[in-house]
């Protein structure tokens, strides 16, 4: 078993920057994505590019608080520690047991019980750490990068066992390394040796299991970065290491030589950088002050500096002097910035739309992405050709000091959405009752009959339902699907469980609410799993609804070799099977 060497005291990180911490804010945060999509990795449902940050629909009602891109994938950490993963599915980097590619976002399973905090991916693999600590890789293994002991790869997550004891508090991955800093500040690597990509000082081979890196011993880490073969750190006294490929000077130490170990830069002593983020080809530094300096590769303009020239030394971007950066992320041709008030500047590469400026078209300076403006931006992420963030769209900036593009409607604070969540239900707040399941359930008339039509008709019918204090008995629908149903048409908003989406699709069906019917599928696509698949297609069979019905036999039909093994096809009835038998290939 790894021990720290750092035996002092934990790292107080609350006053560091660190590449994965969450960030707490009223209600759920949404997702944005834009850029290539071939590999579904968007989230959007197809794989078509957008050039313009899109929303993704179908994490609506999911609270998500991370997220981060890899190459061709994308992975989202719930606030209440469940894991997403969409994209490109070969080599088993999205963790669902199969190298299929999932083009809306799925959970993954297999991490159900372990609440995770943190969660990347690189190129090929994908890792997550849990609450206590333990780390969970998955993924393509070549080069030793998912710290198992050998090259083999895994298609769901697996606890890297050379950690335990220890406790993981941040990660990184490249193409083919990983890193991890512990709660004592301590550094690991492991993966390829390639150009001293994984910093032990040696280049012959791979290092299968994690290692402490000795030339950091005696240093505490406060943040990490890793993108394709280099790697970046900083510690608590304001130094910034990086070491690996250093070709085009990404390394910032004054020339182009590979690094086999961690070498600080030199001309950052002083600056006070809070973040590193390692793109591709290049580097950047966000200092305490909001201040950004760019090294390495500037071919597609991603340096920001208004030119196509390599820098072999951190250089400060001028044409962001005056606005303060919270932080930054690379791709591998392209920069993502985000400010203290939440907006986001691009530059660089523009294929596929990346840069969220309507074209495909390069930049090298900063430019805004006039799309999020009115919406408090608070996280960006990249990696290879998509750009995705995290959006507080109940939020309006303090003071009203943000800019908003033209015609943009402030958005309703999530105070205000809380409130109307509050009155769900709520006697003192009511003019009409329901009974369900021999309860009464209190609603707003103004309310329902502005949301849905249905209610309208029943309001203005002239029968008994319209009367003023008439009970309305409703026979056919659960408490608690109800329940979900005023929720949602109080705020737009609802968390739908599994356990409730073949009960609320039959319900939003024939109250005609169609978006709240159409993201019960989503939730299905999104939900569905070897384990839950068969009790699924037995309960929406039962229930007559074909729509979801045919959701959970195209799972099982794909994946039947695995599903027929289990318990649950116990659960399906005879005449089920024979009609999943007969479907099969």
């Amino acid at each position: 078993m790894l021990r720290d060497d750092n035996t002092d005291n934990n790292i107080n990180y609350n006053t560091h920057y660190s590449q994965y911490s969450s960030i707490t804010y009223p209600g759920e945060l949404t997702v944005y994505s834009w850029g290539r999509g071939e590999d579904g990795q968007l989230g959007i449902g197809d794989t078509s590019d957008q050039d313009l940050p899109t929303y993704v629909d179908a994490l609506r009602g999911v609270g998500v608080k991370q997220i981060a891109c890899g190459s061709g994938h994308t992975v989202v950490l719930t606030g209440e520690g469940e894991v997403y993963t969409w994209g490109r599915g070969d080599d088993g980097r999205l963790g669902h047991g199969d190298n299929g590619w999932k083009y809306v976002p799925r959970l993954t399973h297999s991490l159900t019980g372990q609440i995770i905090t943190h969660v990347t991916c690189g190129s090929y693999h994908t890792a997550a750490v849990s609450s206590n600590g333990d780390l969970y890789t998955w993924g393509g293994g070549m080069y030793g990068k998912l710290g198992h002991g050998n090259e083999t790869g895994h298609s769901t997550p697996r606890r890297v066992e050379a950690l335990v004891g220890l406790v993981v508090i941040d990660i990184a991955c490249g193409s083919r390394h990983t890193a991890v800093v512990t709660n004592k500040g301590c550094l690991y690597t492991w993966g390829d040796k390639e150009n001293g990509v994984a910093g032990h000082g040696d280049t012959e081979g791979h290092q299968y299991t994690p290692k402490l890196l000795e030339r950091l011993s005696g240093k505490k880490v406060v943040q990490l970065s890793a993108c394709g073969f280099h790697t970046g750190c900083l510690t608590d006294q304001g130094e910034c290491f990086t070491w690996g490929e250093g070709k085009f000077g990404r390394l910032g130490h004054g020339a182009e030589r590979n690094c086999h170990s961690p070498r600080l830069i030199e001309s950052l002593l002083g600056k006070r950088p809070k973040q590193i983020a390692c793109g591709g080809f290049h580097s950047a530094v966000v200092t305490e002050d909001g201040k950004m300096y760019t090294f390495g590769g500037g071919e597609h303009g991603q340096l920001g500096h208004g030119d196509k020239v390599n820098k072999v030394k951190p250089t400060l971007v001028q044409a962001l002097d005056g606005i303060v950066l919270q932080q930054i992320t690379c791709g591998w041709s392209h920069s993502v910035a985000l400010t203290t008030n939440g907006e986001v500047y691009t530059w660089g590469n523009g294929d596929h739309g990346k840069l969220g400026h309507g074209n495909g078209k390069k930049v090298s300076t900063p430019q805004l992405v006039e799309r999020l403006v009115g919406h408090l931006v608070v996280r960006v992420a990249s990696y290879n050709e998509h750009t995705a963030a995290l959006v507080e769209p109940q939020s309006i900036a303090d003071g009203g000091s943000r800019r908003r593009a033209p015609g943009t409607m402030v958005p309703v604070s999530a105070g205000y959405l809380h409130d109307m969540k509050e009155m769900v239900n709520d006697e003192e707040y009511s003019d009409v009752t329901f009974i369900v399941e021999g309860q009464p359930v209190y609603a707003l008339r103004a309310v329902l009959a502005k949301r849905c039509e249905h209610f309208a008709a029943m309001f203005r019918s002239g029968m008994r339902e319209s009367e003023a204090g008439v009970e309305i008995e409703l026979p056919t629908i659960s408490r608690a699907v109800f329940l979900l149903i005023l929720e949602y048409l109080y705020t737009d908003s609802v968390k739908i469980d599994l356990d409730h989406a073949v009960e609320l699709y039959i319900a939003s069906d024939l109250y005609q609410i169609s978006s709240l019917r159409d993201m019960c599928c989503v939730i299905v696509r999104r939900s569905i799993g070897a384990e839950n698949a068969t009790y699924l297609l037995q309960g929406a069979h039962e229930a007559h609804c074909h729509v979801i019905k045919q959701i959970a036999m195209e799972y099982i039909v794909a994946n039947f070799d695995v599903i027929s093994k289990g318990e649950g096809i116990k659960a399906v009835s005879h005449g089920l099977l024979l009609e999943i038998l007969s479907l099969r290939p």
